[in-house]
C-alpha cells in the first residue's frame, strides 16, 4: 500500500511538467542539446563530480553524474561530531579516512518556458555509491586474575575496508542562461534514501586476552551504530589473525546539492 500511494503522489507531482511538454521543435532541434558541468559546490569536501545533460524534449532531459573523491578525512568532521554525544565514536572520526565513487542517473523536467535548459526543474535520481574506508582501531586490553587487575594497556588495529550504497530521491533547482554557452545549475535540494552493505577487515597477531578485548570493543561498537537515528547494523567476527566486520543490509541517506558551471554544445 505504501509503494502504491507513493507511485500515486510521485505521478501527480510529474503530471504539470509532462502535461506541458513537447518534443523539440525542427527549430530548436538546430540548437545544442548537450551540456557538460563541473559542480565547484563539491570542491568544498574535497570531491570533483562531472554532469552530463541531454534534452529529450523542449521541457525533459536525462543526464548523469560521475563523482570521485580521493582518500580524505571525513569533510566536515567537526560538524559531524557536534551530532554525536559519544566519545569512542568521536575518536573514530577523528582516525577515519574515506574515498569515494559515485554515479548519479537522473531524469528532469523543466517547467519554465523561457528556452531549453531554463528555470525551475524537479529531477528524479538513482545513485550508487562506493565507500573506501580505512582507520586505526584502539581497543583496551585488560589481564585480571581473580579479580586483581595485572596491566592494562592499548592495543590498535588496523581496519580496511568499503561499503556499497543504493540511494533513490528527488532533486529540486533552477537552471540560469549566463551567456550564450555558458550556464549555471543551482541543484537547491536533493534528499535521497536507501541501502548500504560492506565489510570491513583487520589483520593482526592476537593472543587470548587480545581476542577478548577485541570482542568486548567490537559488541560496544555495534551497540552504538545501532543507536544512531539511521540505524547501521553489522556482525563481526573475531580470530587469532585478526576480525572481519559484515555492514549488513542498512538504512542509507543523504542530501545532494549543488552549484554547476555547465557548457552548452
Amino acid at each position: 500500500m505504501n509503494k502504491l500511494l507513493t507511485t500515486i503522489l510521485f505521478a501527480c507531482v510529474l503530471t504539470p511538467f509532462i502535461a506541458r511538454t513537447q518534443t523539440i521543435s525542427s527549430t530548436e532541434q538546430k540548437e545544442r542539446q548537450n551540456m557538460v558541468k563541473f559542480n565547484t559546490l563539491t570542491l568544498l569536501g574535497g570531491k570533483f563530480a562531472f554532469e552530463y545533460e541531454r534534452l529529450l524534449t523542449n521541457r525533459i532531459a536525462v543526464g548523469a553524474t560521475i563523482s570521485v573523491r580521493p582518500e580524505k578525512k571525513i569533510p566536515f568532521s567537526a560538524t559531524v561530531k557536534n551530532f554525536v554525544d559519544d566519545e569512542e565514536l568521536n575518536n573514530l572520526i577523528d582516525d577515519f579516512k574515506s574515498s569515494n565513487f559515485s554515479i548519479t542517473p537522473e531524469v528532469r523536467f523543466y517547467a519554465s518556458k523561457r528556452g531549453l535548459f531554463r528555470g525551475f526543474y524537479i529531477a528524479p535520481y538513482v545513485k550508487y555509491a562506493s565507500y573506501g574506508a580505512s582507520l586505526p582501531y584502539d581497543f583496551e586490553v585488560e589481564v585480571e586474575d581473580q579479580g586483581t587487575e595485572y596491566y592494562n594497556r592499548t592495543e590498535t588495529i588496523p581496519l580496511k575496508g568499503d561499503i556499497q550504497a543504493f540511494t533513490a530521491g528527488i532533486s529540486f533547482g533552477t537552471h540560469f542562461k549566463l551567456s550564450r554557452n555558458i550556464y549555471l545549475d543551482w541543484r537547491i535540494l536533493g534528499p535521497g534514501y536507501g541501502t548500504s552493505k560492506g565489510k570491513v577487515s583487520g589483520t593482526m597477531a592476537l593472543n587470548a586476552d587480545e581476542q577478548a578485548a577485541l570482542r568486548e570493543s567490537m559488541e560496544e561498537l555495534k551497540t552504538d551504530l545501532g543507536d544512531l537515528p539511521l540505524g547501521i547494523k553489522l556482525d563481526y567476527e573475531v580470530h587469532d589473525n585478526g576480525t572481519n566486520v559484515t555492514i549488513l543490509r542498512s538504512p542509507w541517506a543523504g542530501i545532494r546539492t549543488g552549484l554547476s558551471v555547465g557548457y552548452r554544445f
